[in-house]
């Protein structure tokens, strides 16, 4: 908080004295962070440390998925001496439980979460009580974007590493992409390649690059989408079910990187959020058609765009409805930057001043001359 200012006024008054009115910024308090399991590390430290450096206190509940990075970081403030009570660890699970506990706790002054839309609109009830500020980044649907004239290879590698990065599962992954008509057979043929060279295996297997779902309840998940894919007519480019793989391998939650085709623009697969290693290929012909596309969703979180048409690059990522833009690139973050969605992708935004922002309550003094 020592870089960044807050305003001040000189202020005229009846008797001509005058006014002086600035600014402080003042710590919430307690701060309920709340985890998802795709990052568990990540996605808790860069809420963590704008709210502890803020001078707040934090409660964090992770995953029951991922409970150990959280208790594991507690280990770690322990030992350099962190205060007793300013980072506390509650495990459990969502409703009826430590989640629900905590957002609807009156000592809790603030909420940040982290997850599905669903879960975020229950928190926001529970922090209604109380008027408790929230920001939230949530699920989406997002749309990449390739025009024929990108720079081909980056393009394929670009949209194959946001499909199916950290097998599917990244909140900013891209599940629906628009490539230009006179690419179109050309892109697809590259993305199937590049899908069906992947190597399944254990992280400490440097030579595997693809790894398993979550869950067993999560793989039930995605292959019911991958069912309901061809039930609504999809074309399967490639996937699509669950891949062979050696018998040391066989109890891991493992489902193919699927790429489809030719699905409606109203198909369930199209407009809902799988979390999984899957994508929907769709031509299109004009930049208002695709920009309609993009934008014909409930969610609002990020996109990726690949062209060498700077210009049209900067004008279309004023018209896509979301919170993130990458040109030419995917998943490149600068933390000082604002990050968050937009429509039922999110409510406010984190990082550099915008973090400032949510973790202190901005207080006017005004001393009269």
């Amino acid at each position: 908080m020592k870089n960044v200012p807050t305003e001040s006024f000189r202020t005229s008054t009846p008797d001509g004295r005058g006014a002086l009115n600035y600014a402080i910024r003042k710590p919430k308090g307690v701060i309920g962070v709340i985890c998802p399991w795709n990052a568990p590390f990540l996605l808790m430290t860069w809420k963590l440390g704008p709210a502890l450096a803020c001078g707040n206190s934090v409660v964090v509940k992770p995953s029951e998925e991922t409970p150990l990075t959280a208790a594991l970081l507690g280990e770690v403030m322990n030992a350099v001496g962190m205060p007793k009570g300013v980072y506390n660890v509650v495990n459990g699970f969502g409703p009826e439980s430590a989640g629900e506990f905590l957002t609807a706790h009156p000592l809790v002054d603030a909420i940040t979460f982290t997850g599905e839309t669903r879960t975020g609109t229950a928190i926001m009830k529970a922090a209604a009580e109380g008027l408790r500020d929230v920001s939230f980044e949530l699920g989406g649907k997002n749309a990449g974007i390739v025009f024929a004239d990108c720079d081909f290879d980056a393009a394929v590698d670009g949209i194959f590493r946001s499909a199916f990065m950290n097998t599917g599962q990244v909140c900013l992954g891209t599940e629906r992409v628009y490539v230009e008509r006179p690419l179109f057979e050309r892109f697809r043929d590259a993305l199937k390649a590049r899908a069906e060279s992947v190597r399944y295996g254990r992280p400490e297997d440097h030579d595997s690059n693809y790894g398993p779902l979550i869950s067993q309840e999560h793989r039930d998940k995605v292959l019911r989408y991958y069912r309901r894919a061809v039930e609504e007519g999809a074309t399967v480019v490639t996937g699509g079910g669950v891949p062979e793989v050696p018998a040391e391998l066989q109890d891991g939650t493992w489902v193919q990187p699927t790429i489809w085709t030719g699905l409606p623009d109203d198909a369930s697969v199209v407009n809902e959020e799988i979390f999984g290693p899957c994508c929907h290929l769709r031509p299109f012909d004009s930049e208002d058609e695709v920009v309609r596309l993009a934008n014909d969703t409930g969610y609002g979180l990020s996109t990726t765009i690949w062209t060498r048409d700077l210009a049209r690059a900067h004008l279309m990522a004023e018209r896509i409805e979301v919170g993130i833009t990458w040109i030419n690139s995917w998943f490149v973050r600068d933390l000082r930057t604002p990050f968050g969605g937009s429509k039922q992708s999110g409510i406010g935004r984190e990082g550099g001043v915008h973090s400032l922002e949510f973790y202190t309550e901005t207080r006017n003094v005004c001393v009269k001359l």
